[in-house]
């Protein structure tokens, strides 16, 4: 049976990590995200956070973030291996930045997990007064490739324009199309990209008409990202 729960205005179900090496690529596994209206499972921004990103590490991923506005007091990390249940990993006090100015956490795993999950990340963010939010929703997934180290999708926290990272073993040729439900091509982005991470924002799809599409992310014809995206 099919889940499709609001995710804000957009929903992102993506393909299983362990299946994208599969023969059979087109394969779409649904996951679902909390509604705003559901307390245990709200998702909500409210214009805090200006960067929110994953690089992968040695079996981590190295969460970075950046807040704008508000009076927090500190943010608690939480981690979902299906898009429903979230766990805490762990908390940062507001304040402790790196030297790079940005909030840094590191989520230690075994590779078998990484392997065969995609991994969702959110941030509860607590102000002074005690009140919390909920970030967006970060999708990353390890690949560890020749070519590709990994990829992260969500969407731009300000302009919820779709925002994609992808960290690169070499220099690369990147491409990302948005397909509406009759698989016609609403637009295309090609990038040369070298070693290291590049993020990339899809400019106008927060202008998207209501309705069901899919981002597929291409690294080098090989490796294959496909996510649905549900705007409500």
């Amino acid at each position: 049976m099919k889940r499709i729960i609001r995710f804000a205005l957009l929903l992102l179900l993506a393909i299983p990590a362990g299946l994208l090496a599969s023969a059979n690529p087109s394969f779409i596994k649904n996951t679902s995200f909390g509604n705003p209206g559901d307390n245990s499972n709200s998702i909500i921004l409210h214009g805090t956070l200006a960067v929110f990103n994953a690089e992968y590490g040695r079996n981590y991923f190295e969460l970075n973030w950046n807040a704008v506005a508000g009076n927090f007091s500190y943010f608690e990390i939480e981690r979902s291996l299906d898009g429903q249940i979230f766990e805490k990993l762990g908390d940062v006090k507001a304040g402790e930045l790196s030297a790079e100015g940005q909030y840094v956490f590191r989520d230690h795993f075994k590779a078998i997990t990484a392997r065969h999950n995609d991994f969702y990340y959110r941030l509860k963010q607590f102000e002074a007064n005690g009140s919390f939010t909920y970030s967006k929703t970060l999708i990353a997934r390890m690949y560890n490739t020749k070519s590709l180290a990994s990829l992260s999708v969500t969407p731009d926290p300000l302009a919820n324009d779709i925002m994609v990272n992808v960290q690169l073993n070499e220099k690369s040729f990147v491409i990302m199309k948005v397909l509406d439900e009759a698989g016609n091509i609403l637009l295309t982005e090609g990038q040369h990209a070298g070693y290291g991470s590049s993020t990339y924002t899809l400019n106008e799809t927060h202008d998207l008409p209501k309705g069901m599409y899919t981002l597929e992310v291409t690294v080098n014809s090989r490796e294959r990202l496909v996510m649905k995206l549900l705007k409500g």
